[in-house]
């Protein structure tokens, strides 16, 4: 009994022991933990004392900096924990706090690159010590830096592409692409500059559509106002290219006018437009040369030696890197020659003035010295032809009035010999035309003597009613003869006359059978004869005739009372044509009969004729 009491007083005292050793050594643990783990109450964090403080000391230290939230502090922070062995007891606790100081430097670095710095935040990041455990994220979010600035630059690129072509709504359409960069820098500042830049360039773009307006008109005025319009958009401008183009065009428009003004020697169309080149319009140097161009066409227009002289003298003046200088040259080479041709022009002239045709061969000679490649050629060849048709006129005067005088007789044979006469002036002479047409005259007074008794025989055949005899005779006025025209309105009015005879012959012998569809048939072919032929009398008369033939028939026919046979009237009446005295009846007749077919409808009418 004894010895069981003991051992359970010795089990109960190791329990107790048990339990203060684990209350020791936890106690122990925890104040140890606490020791370190607390900082001190007033710690000295200058470099000195750093030398030779705790860990726990580095620790405060390095948080108290790291509470400025700068780069620099959080660097300095991260340097005071770097120090500490990577083997110290802390090292977990060391690295947390490096962690989060350098994730805050890297804040610190974004905030840089949302105002538009990345250079500043790269340099940021770079800052923080490779040797910290989070390093590779420091290189990571470098590497998505840049390549969020190159993707954001490219769109900013590709946006001033579309400017520079003045593709506004396409810019736009792209810059819409920088709300989608994960930076607020480009979502916010940059797109709103970007959209600035665009509406600010369409609106400079605006400017130039009058000047696109005028330009299309294409006249002077128009052109020099697009040139205005677009002069005010300044270098620094995205519409300035299109400016540029405008201007460019309408300058090459005013150019090709001026072109028309030489080729077609408008020599004050091309001063006028000299004139008004502005100032500062690449055109000023050469609306120059047009002005000296328009004063020497002018001089030589003037048509005397001294003003070809002059304009000559002019055309000289054009330095040999103008663009007119080739056509100065030309010119001058043709005025030169001009001023020759004057003179030969002018001497043929004084000759001619006689009228003679010693004379005016003399001034044909002279003007025919004028060579073929000299402005003045035309104007000789008029002078030239005008003075041989003067020659001829003269030598062929006396054969038309010979010729006149000898047609006076008024009979064939005078009319012959003066067609004789008038016929030896040839065909490329000056009164050639005025003898054609005497000659014609004379020869159709000739034909109306030879062939009006041939026409009046026949005329005679067809008053007789021998039309196919006077058709006949008249067929021997051939065509083109004076005659001719009338013999065949007289072979026309005869044979109308013939074929309406025919024509009744054929009705009477349909008559003949006296049955309705003959005499239907009789009066459709007289009512074909004109009513200008000699028997339209009688075929109307015919025409009655046979109307009132068939009526007669109709009346008979519905005698009969029946169905049929009223029903048969009145497709006979009906065959009766409008204009004979047989129509009128006839019509009466048919609603005669067509009251006896519908009595119903007879007595419904005359009910109503009575109400």
């Amino acid at each position: 009994m004894t010895t069981q009491t003991e051992n359970n007083n010795w089990k109960i005292s190791w329990q107790l022991l048990s339990l203060i050793l684990a209350v020791s050594f936890g106690g122990i643990g925890f104040l140890a933990t606490t020791v370190l783990l607390r900082l001190p109450s007033n710690p000295s964090c200058n470099s000195i004392s750093l030398l030779f403080s705790s860990a726990t000391n580095r620790i405060y230290c390095a948080q108290l900096s790291a509470e400025k939230n700068d780069v620099d502090s959080l660097l300095k922070a991260i340097s005071l924990l770097e120090e500490l062995s990577p083997n110290h007891p802390l090292r977990n606790e060391i690295n947390r706090h490096i962690k989060e100081w350098s994730n805050e430097i890297l804040v610190l670095a974004e905030k840089e690159l949302n105002q538009g710095k990345l250079e500043e935040a790269i340099a940021i990041a770079r800052k923080i010590p490779s040797t910290v455990e989070n390093f590779s994220i420091v290189q990571e979010t470098i590497t998505q830096w840049r390549e969020i600035w190159d993707k954001a630059e490219a769109i900013q690129e590709e946006v001033e592409s579309e400017l520079k072509n003045s593709q506004w709504n396409k810019a736009f359409l792209v810059a819409v692409k920088l709300l989608n960069i994960e930076n607020d820098y480009w979502q916010t500042t940059k797109y709103q500059e970007t959209v600035k830049t665009i509406n600010l360039a369409r609106e400079e773009s605006k400017q130039l559509d009058g000047a696109y307006v005028t330009l299309r008109s294409g006249d002077l005025d128009s052109l020099l106002k697009t040139i205005e319009i677009a002069s005010t958009i300044p270098p620094s401008s995205y519409s300035y290219n299109e400016a540029s183009k405008l201007i460019e065009e309408a300058e090459n428009k005013i150019t090709d006018i001026v072109v028309g003004f030489v080729d077609n020697k408008n020599w004050n169309g091309l001063g006028d437009l000299a004139s008004r080149i502005p100032d500062q319009s690449k055109l000023k140097n050469q609306a120059r040369d047009w002005t000296i161009i328009a004063s020497a066409g002018r001089n030589a227009n003037l048509g005397t030696v001294s003003g070809m002289e002059l304009a000559v003298a002019e055309a000289e003046q054009i330095p040999s890197d103008s663009k007119l200088y080739s056509k100065a040259r030309e010119l001058s080479q043709g005025w030169i020659a001009q001023k020759e041709d004057l003179v030969h022009l002018a001497n043929a002239r004084d000759l001619a003035r006689s009228g003679t045709i010693g004379d005016l061969n003399a001034a044909i000679a002279k003007a025919e010295l004028v060579t073929n490649d000299n402005p003045l050629y035309r104007e000789a060849r008029q002078e030239i032809r005008q003075w041989k048709r003067d020659i001829q006129i003269q030598e062929d005067k006396p054969i038309l009035a010979k010729a006149q005088e000898l047609a006076l007789g008024n009979n064939v044979q005078s009319w012959q010999n003066a067609i004789n006469q008038a016929s030896q002036i040839q065909s490329d002479r000056a009164l050639y035309s005025e003898a054609s047409d005497s000659i014609r005259e004379w020869r159709r007074n000739i034909e109306r003597v030879e062939d009006q008794p041939i026409l009046d025989q026949a005329i005679s055949l067809g008053n007789g009613n021998n039309y196919q005899q006077a058709i006949n005779v008249a067929s021997r006025i051939g065509r083109g003869r004076a005659l001719y025209t009338e013999s065949q309105n007289q072979i026309r009015r005869w044979r109308r006359e013939i074929n309406a005879e025919e024509d009744l012959q054929r009705a009477y012998q349909n008559a003949q059978n006296n049955d309705p569809q003959s005499l239907s048939t009789a009066i459709s072919i007289a009512r074909r004869i004109p009513s200008t032929t000699t028997i339209e009398n009688q075929s109307r008369q015919a025409i009655n005739r046979w109307s009132e033939q068939l009526l007669i028939t109709a009346r008979r026919v519905a005698s009969d009372y029946s169905l049929t046979s009223i029903e048969q009237a009145i497709k006979i009446a009906e065959m009766i044509p409008s204009g004979t005295p047989a129509y009128n009846q006839a019509r009466e007749e048919i609603r005669r009969w067509n009251n006896d077919l519908n009595p119903s409808l007879n007595y419904e009418v005359r009910s109503t004729n009575y109400e």
